[in-house]
C-alpha cells in the first residue's frame, strides 16, 4: 500500500494521545474558515493543507497575521485558486491558526529507518531547515540525555542555552522531543514526522505546522541478544588448542598460505584427498582420519563441498569456524548460505565468514589471512589493539598502514559475508578480552543496526571503540518531508555511534592515516587529561602550522610559566655567538612564547634541553616537536637521544619529522622500532581524539 499524509485532524488525534497539542482547525469551504476565526481570534493564520504543497510558503499557500474577516476571505479565494479546489475527500482544504508571537523556530521531526527503527530529529527549524541542516538525530526510545546529547550537536542547542542572555524553554523541547520519539517508537506505521516549526518562547511553545506520514507496509526492524552458544562458538575459534586446513594444499595456493601462517598452532591438521604431506605436517584425506575432533576448522574449498563438510564437522562435535570460501551470497547462491546457516543454529556452531579473510590472533597463533607474509608485513608481537572489518581489503589495508608504523597488534578479524558472526558478535568477543583494550571497526553495510548500537553500549563503557564506515557521503533518497531529506541511513548510523559511545572516524578515504595515528598515539604514550598543547619547533614555519591547526582543532596553546620563560631564554642566550649581541635582545624577546623556534643553529643539546624544560612546565600537558632532522648542526645521534629522553619524560611527546627524503625515513624507522613513534601526517586530529578517549576512560593503553 502507498504512503499517504494524514490530515490535520487525524494528526491532531494521534498527537494528542501523546500530549502534543498542534494549534488550529482543518476546514474545507470560506464559510468555515471565517467561523473557525471568529472563533479563535483575531489576527489569524490561513495555510493550505494539500499533498502537493510542502514548502507552503515558498509556493504562497501561506497567509499571515489576517486581522479581520476581509483579509480572510481574500487569502481563502487566493490559496482555492492555487490549489485548484478543496476537497473533503481528498483532505485537501485550509488549516485556520491563531498567529503565535515571534519566538525561535525548531524543527522537531522524526522517521522509521529500516535498520535502526524511529529516528527522532530536533534542530533549527522554519524555512531554512535544509539549508542549515542543523538537526542532530537520535535512536528509539529518547532519554533526556539523548537530547542533552543531541542539543549539544547543533546550533539550536547553544540558542536554547541561552545565547546572547535571551531566555527559552529548553526543559519543554526536551519533553517534546522524548514525546515524539515515544510516539515513533508505539507507532512504526507512522513513517514520517515533522513539527516545523515549533515557536519556543520564554515559558513554552507554539506548534505552527504539523505533517505525519503513514507507511501501512513499514516492517519494525527487531533484534535478537547475542545467544550463549554462539559466544561460546566464537571464544572457541580465539581460544583454539587444534585447528583443521580443509582445502590445505601446497605452498603457493591459498590453502597452502592459510596452512603456513597458521604453523604457531601446535595442533595443526591439513586436510586433503591426495596429499601425504605439506609443510613437514602429515595430511589428513577427511574430518574422519583426524586422530582427533579439531577445535575448529578453516575451510578453503568451493561453496558446496564447504555446506557438506561443515556439516560433519558439526556432527563430529567441532567447537567453530572460519569460512575463507567464496561462492554464496555475493553469487546469488542464497540457498547454500541458508544451508550454513541452518546447520551452525542446529548444531550450535557458529562461523566467520563466508567469503572472509578470517583471523589473526597475536595471542593464540592463528592466522588464517591468504596473503603470503613477504607480500605484506610480518606477524607482530601481541598488544591491546583489536581490528574488526566487514571488508577484506580494507582490513588488510589497515593491517599494512599499522605494519609500516611499526605498530603491533592483538587480535584482527575479517567478517566476510557475516551470515552469523557480524561485527556486534565479534565486537562482544573483544570486549570481554581483558587483553583488548583499544577496538577499531570498518563497516560497510549495517544489517543488525540494534543489535550494533545494544552491544556497543556495553561494549564502550568499559573501552573506546572507534568506526570507520563506508558509505557515508550519499544522498538521502528523495522524501516527502524535511526530516526525511536530513534523516538518511548515514545519519541514523551516526546517532547509533553517539549514542552507543563510539568514536566515528569519517576520514579513512581522503587520509586513512587518521585512525592509524589514533591507536599509535594511544598505545605509545602515557595519559594526560588535559589538552595544553606545547609545540617546540626547529625551523618556525612547522611550529605555527601545527600551532594553528592545535587552536583549530579547539585544544590550547600552553601558556608558560615565567619561570619555564626564563630557563627557555637562559638556554638561547648561552649559545648566541659574539657577533649577534647587538640583536640579542630582538632574538630573546619572544622566547618564552609558544610555539617556541629554536632557530636554525640549533643543536641536539638546545632542543633536549627545551624538551626537558617544558616538560616540567604545570601548564603543559602534552609536547610536541616539529623537528627538520636534515638540518647539518642537528646530528645523526638524535633519533636515539630522542629514544633515551623519550624515557624520562613524565607527559606526552608527538614528534613530527618534516620532509620525506630518505634520511627522514631511516631516521623514524629506527625510533619506531624503539617504541618512539613519529608523525610526518596529520596528527592534530588524532591527538585531540586520543586525549578525548584518555579523559573518557582514565586509562593508560601502552602496549
Amino acid at each position: 500500500m502507498k504512503k499517504y499524509p494524514l490530515d490535520f485532524n487525524q494528526s491532531a488525534k494521534l498527537l494528542s494521545q501523546y500530549g502534543i497539542l498542534p494549534s488550529g482547525k482543518q476546514v474545507f469551504c470560506l464559510e468555515d474558515a471565517l467561523k473557525t476565526a471568529g472563533a479563535i481570534g483575531y489576527p489569524v493564520v490561513v495555510k493550505a493543507v494539500c499533498e502537493k504543497i510542502i514548502h507552503k510558503s515558498d509556493q504562497g499557500a501561506v497567509r499571515l497575521n489576517l486581522k479581520n474577516p476581509d483579509e480572510v476571505t481574500s487569502a481563502v479565494k487566493s490559496i482555492e485558486k492555487l490549489m485548484g479546489r478543496f476537497s473533503r475527500e481528498k483532505n485537501e482544504g485550509l488549516l485556520v491558526q491563531k498567529m503565535v508571537d515571534k519566538g525561535f523556530e525548531l524543527l522537531v521531526g522524526a522517521r522509521q529507518d529500516p535498520g535502526f527503527g524511529p529516528i527522532t530529529m530536533v534542530g533549527v527549524g522554519g524555512i531554512f531547515v535544509e539549508l542549515f541542516s542543523d538537526a542532530a538525530p537520535g535512536i528509539g526510545i529518547l532519554t533526556r540525555r539523548d537530547v542533552e546529547r543531541m542539543l549539544k550537536k547543533t546550533r539550536a542547542g547553544k540558542v536554547l542555552d541561552g545565547f546572547r542572555g535571551q531566555v527559552y524553554d529548553r526543559e519543554a523541547i526536551i519533553d517534546l522531543t522524548i514525546r515524539v520519539s515515544g510516539l515513533m517508537a508505539e507507532n512504526p506505521d507512522i513513517c514520517e514526522l515533522d513539527l516545523n516549526p515549533v515557536i519556543v518562547y520564554e515559558n513554552g511553545y507554539a506548534i505552527v505546522d504539523t505533517r505525519l506520514i503513514r507507511d501501512p507496509d513499514f516492517v519494525a526492524p527487531s533484534w535478537r541478544r547475542i545467544s550463549d552458544w554462539k559466544r561460546k562458538s566464537v571464544d572457541a575459534v580465539f581460544n583454539a588448542e587444534s585447528v583443521a586446513v580443509v582445502g590445505a594444499s601446497r605452498p603457493g595456493t591459498q590453502g597452502g598460505v592459510i596452512l603456513k601462517n597458521c604453523m604457531k598452532i601446535e595442533k595443526l591438521y591439513p586436510v586433503h584427498p591426495e596429499l601425504k604431506t605439506i609443510h613437514g605436517l602429515t595430511c589428513y584425506q577427511n574430518l574422519d582420519d583426524l586422530p582427533e575432533v579439531p577445535d575448529i576448522c578453516v575451510f578453503a574449498v568451493n561453496s558446496e563441498k564447504t555446506v557438506l563438510i561443515f556439516e560433519q564437522f558439526c556432527k563430529l562435535g567441532g567447537k567453530g569456524a572460519i569460512i575463507f570460501s567464496d561462492g554464496f551470497a555475493e553469487i546469488g547462491r542464497l540457498d547454500l548460505k541458508e544451508k550454513l546457516i541452518n546447520l551452525s543454529e542446529t548444531y550450535k556452531v557458529a562461523f566467520i565468514g563466508p567469503n572472509c579473510m578470517g583471523v589473526i590472533d597475536n595471542f593464540s597463533g592463528l592466522n588464517t589471512n591468504y596473503i603470503p607474509v613477504q607480500r605484506s608485513v610480518p606477524v607482530t608481537p601481541s598488544n591491546c589493539l583489536g581490528v574488526i572489518s566487514q571488508s577484506g581489503g580494507i582490513g588488510l589495508e589497515l593491517l599494512e598502514m599499522l605494519g609500516a608504523d611499526r605498530q603491533n597488534l592483538g587480535k584482527w578479524v575479517s567478517i566476510g559475508n557475516a551470515a552469523v558472526c557480524g561485527v556486534p558478535e565479534i565486537l562482544s568477543h573483544m570486549g570481554d578480552d581483558p587483553r583488548i583494550k583499544i577496538i577499531a571497526v570498518y563497516l560497510e553495510g549495517v544489517a543488525d543496526g540494534l543489535k550494533l548500537l545494544q552491544v556497543g553500549k556495553t561494549v564502550a563503557k568499559k573501552k573506546p571503540v572507534l568506526i570507520i564506515k563506508g558509505g557515508m557521503g550519499g544522498g538521502a533518497q528523495a522524501a516527502l518531508s524535511h526530516t526525511a531529506s536530513l534523516a538518511g541511513s548515514h545519519e541514523a548510523f551516526r546517532a547509533c555511534c553517539d549514542q552507543a559511545g563510539f568514536y566515528l572516524i569519517e576520514e579513512l578515504t581522503e587520509d586513512p592515516k587518521i585512525i592509524v595515528n589514533i591507536l599509535s598515539i594511544l598505545t605509545s604514550q602515557p595519559k594526560t587529561y588535559g589538552n595544553r598543547i606545547a609545540v617546540v619547533s626547529v625551523g618556525g614555519g612547522a611550529g605555527i602550522l601545527l600551532a594553528d591547526q592545535v587552536t583549530q582543532e579547539g585544544m590550547a596553546l600552553a601558556q608558560f610559566t615565567c619561570e619555564t620563560k626564563q630557563k627557555l631564554k637562559k638556554l638561547i642566550e648561552k649559545d648566541l655567538k659574539p657577533d649577534l649581541s647587538a640583536v640579542k635582545d630582538k632574538i630573546l624577546s619572544n622566547l618564552g612564547s609558544n610555539p617556541i623556534d629554536l632557530l636554525g643553529n640549533c643543536r641536539d643539546e638546545r632542543l633536549l634541553e627545551a624538551i626537558r624544560i617544558v616538560d616540567k612546565d604545570p601548564n603543559t600537558d602534552v609536547i610536541i616537536a616539529a623537528i627538520y632532522l636534515q638540518v647539518p648542526l642537528l646530528s645523526e645521534y638524535l633519533p636515539e637521544r630522542l629514544v633515551e629522553l623519550k624515557q624520562e619524560l613524565t607527559k606526552p611527546l608527538i614528534v613530527s619529522p618534516r620532509g620525506f627524503s630518505e634520511y627522514v625515513d631511516r631516521c623514524r624507522t629506527f625510533m619506531a622500532d624503539r617504541k618512539l613513534h613519529t608523525y610526518t601526517v596529520p596528527m592534530i586530529k588524532p591527538l585531540r581524539i586520543a586525549l578525548d578517549i584518555w579523559k573518557k576512560y582514565k586509562m593508560n593503553f601502552l602496549d
